[in-house]
């Protein structure tokens, strides 16, 4: 039997539109802005998308994802996985379709709501 305010908080929840930190990452990777993204950034991260991969600033990486999504207008995103890896972070695996590609993107992170930092994002073919 499932606690009566479980079943009402998650009313609540669905009503006023609150989301997981999960669904905040694949809509914001649908939108593909990467200055809504930038505002999870740690303040150095790890950053592999096709072409490129290695460790950078925030502002770093907020300009190569700006320059992904500038050749890669993304269609739809969908979550595809999500969890807790070995060494205590989150994680999302994403699929973001794109006008001419699909890629699979996987985002590491800790924390949560408005503390939320992506530590490693990476984006393959």
């Amino acid at each position: 039997m499932i606690p009566v305010f479980s079943v009402i908080g998650l009313f609540i929840t669905s009503l006023l539109g609150i989301h997981t930190d999960s669904d905040k990452l694949v809509n914001l990777f649908g939108k593909g802005d990467a200055s809504e993204l930038s505002v999870y950034f740690n303040a150095s991260m790890q950053l592999a998308i096709p072409g490129k991969e290695g460790v950078y600033s925030k502002a770093q990486a907020r300009m190569i994802l700006d320059d992904f999504f500038e050749n890669n207008k993304p269609v739809s995103a969908k979550l595809s996985s999500k969890g807790n890896s070995e060494n205590g972070a989150q994680y999302v695996n994403i699929t973001l379709s794109t006008a001419t590609e699909t890629f699979k993107v996987s985002v590491f992170y800790r924390g949560k709501d408005t503390k939320l930092k992506i530590h490693e994002l990476k984006i393959e073919k």
